[in-house]
């Protein structure tokens, strides 16, 4: 295992010793009985079976009684304490890695499927405390047990004990072996699983899309993920059953050599059946232990990839909270030769805009045209931009991120609604609102629908809002700029769900709610820019046009084209 990996496990279990050292304690009780169990099988046949001591038998009784005890003491520390151990570290790790992934780098989940980041985030985990679990509980037992054993049994007869030790290299093979075999397969088998979850995620986002056309396609993609998936769990159990049988035939291999040679000495007197029995029961208990000990070895080596793949989420490049707070706007926004490229594709080219404080502009254009690219980059969703964006003369990277959103709003088409209560819901804007206040921001977004719910803002929406249509959601997500009350606000055809009459409805609200504020407003319904100051006009990610609606009918250039087109 790489340092790296001893390293995560380190930093992950260092917190809990006092409970991992009681799970070992219980570990060396449970181990100490086994051995004790080994060692008194020489009294029991000895002075037993062959002297017939009735006080010896009353005194192994009382011994095994307490050996039982003992046994079960252990086995109830390691069993429950150490799995209470995994579980703590689980739940501290999950909550790492989702505090990783809502704020990471907004440009890192264009570059990462999000399926393999829900698999890496959830079977991998479930997998790490699983396997952990198994180290522990094998490893640290049978260690123990392991170095009890040896010691009986060398007590017992070490002439004896050589024969077993001939067999250790051949273990050591097999160990090694298998166990890179496992890791590989280990490492496989995650990324089958990862492409399996994604396909799933995929499938059931798009679930209307797959109603509507032909599944043929859809069943042959999963059918090769399937039988990928199929082939390397086969592969994993083949090398680790193989891998268990060969360490059985040559476990007992040594101790069939081991009764032969004891059967003999017996017979020439040289050791009571006793001590032959003692030995005999010992490298029992040790082929088992051993065996139990090497699969958590391997399982060890197969813990590696998962690590590895669990680290790459607890790497993600990080938003962080530094740089100038940002109060509001005081002047302006200016975009100045502002340009983006993203893997070779031109988004922006040459931005040159000026947003003066409180002014009310609409950006309009064809679709791709670079428009929703272009205000992203004020709350900082985009960062990877050539140019500057000043805000009131501080360019927008100098600013702290979070301060930048807490006074940006931005409403898009695309509705985030999470399986929950609308309040909380709701409560994502500012979570410290009354229900008041909540009330008041639905009845200006015009979302009186919500009254008429079975149980009003307690009422849970479904995932996405599956129990809403389109245009109560973006009355939800209009709700919460509301509640919010930014200084910037971004509207990026938030009302293209709504019917017309509530559309005009809502927009009357925003104009007199935001009288003051500074508004962009992205739109293909060229009736809403009646309500805005001036008009960008983008194509092909740049401005082509700018200026008054009358200034832009009266030049009769891109905008009176779309105006031409939209009213017939």
């Amino acid at each position: 295992m790489e340092r790296k990996n001893f390293k995560f496990l380190w930093q992950t279990y260092r917190s809990y010793w006092p409970l991992i050292l009681l799970a070992v304690l219980g570990s060396v009780l449970e181990s100490g009985a086994l051995a004790g169990l080994a060692y008194i099988i020489k009294n029991v046949v000895d002075d037993v079976f062959v002297a017939k001591s009735y006080e010896k038998l009353v005194f192994i009784v009382f011994v095994l009684i307490g050996l039982a005890s003992a046994k079960q003491v252990g086995f109830f520390l390691k069993n429950f304490v150490y799995p209470v151990v995994i579980f703590r570290a689980l739940r501290v790790l999950r909550e790492k890695i989702y505090r990783r992934i809502i704020n990471a780098l907004p440009s890192f989940f264009r570059k990462t499927s999000p399926g393999d980041l829900i698999s890496r985030s959830t079977s991998d985990v479930e997998r790490f405390g699983e396997i952990c679990s198994t180290i522990g509980t094998n490893i640290i037992t049978e260690t123990f047990t392991v170095i009890g054993i040896i010691g009986v049994l060398i007590y017992r007869d070490w002439k004896m004990f050589l024969i077993f030790m001939f067999a250790v290299p051949f273990l050591a093979v097999a160990l090694n072996f298998f166990g890179e075999k496992r890791k590989k397969y280990s490492r496989k088998l995650q990324e089958s699983f990862s492409s399996y979850i994604q396909h799933l995620n995929q499938i059931i986002s798009g679930i209307e899309v797959v109603k509507l056309f032909k599944k043929k396609i859809f069943l042959r993609v999963f059918n090769k993920i399937n039988q990928n998936l199929y082939q390397r769990q086969k592969k994993n159990i083949l090398y680790e059953t193989v891998y268990l049988s060969s360490v059985e035939v040559i476990a007992y291999t040594a101790t069939a050599g081991i009764i032969f040679y004891g059967g003999l000495r017996i017979i020439k007197g040289e050791i009571t059946p006793g001590d032959f029995f003692s030995f005999l029961g010992g490298v029992l208990i040790l082929v088992n232990s051993l065996q139990v000990l090497q699969r958590g070895l391997v399982n060890l080596k197969a813990l590696s990839p998962v690590i590895d793949r669990i680290l790459f989420v607890l790497n993600i490049p990080q938003e962080e909270e530094k740089g100038v707070r940002f109060e509001g706007l005081k002047k302006e926004i200016l975009y100045d030769n502002v340009s983006l490229n993203i893997d070779g594709n031109q988004i922006l080219k040459d931005i040159n805009l000026r947003i003066k404080k409180g002014e009310k502009i609409a950006v309009i254009g064809q679709t791709g045209s670079g428009k929703s690219t272009l205000v992203k980059i004020l709350p900082a969703l985009i960062t990877e931009y050539e140019g500057k964006v000043l805000l009131d003369g501080t360019e927008l990277k100098e600013y702290s991120v979070f301060s930048l959103r807490d006074k940006i709003g931005m409403v898009s088409q695309d509705v985030f609604i999470f399986n929950d209560t609308l309040r909380n819901n709701l409560l994502i804007a500012r979570p410290d609102a009354t229900d008041q206040e909540l009330i008041e921001a639905l009845k200006k977004a015009k979302a009186d629908f919500v009254f008429e719910l079975e149980e009003c803002l307690d009422t849970v929406l479904g995932e996405k809002g599956s129990r809403l249509s389109g245009g109560e959601r973006q009355r939800i997500s209009l709700a919460r700029i509301f509640l919010k009350d930014p200084d910037i606000l971004i509207f990026d055809e938030a009302t293209s769900a709504l019917d017309v009459e509530t559309e005009e409805l809502v927009m009357e609200e925003i104009k007199k709610h935001f009288i003051n504020k500074t508004v962009i407003l992205i739109t293909h319904r060229l009736k809403l820019i009646d309500i805005v100051d001036r008009i960008v006009v983008v194509e092909n990610g740049q401005i082509v046009e700018e200026g008054t609606k009358d200034q832009l009918i009266e030049k009769k250039g891109v905008f009176y084209r779309f105006l031409t087109i939209s009213s017939n």
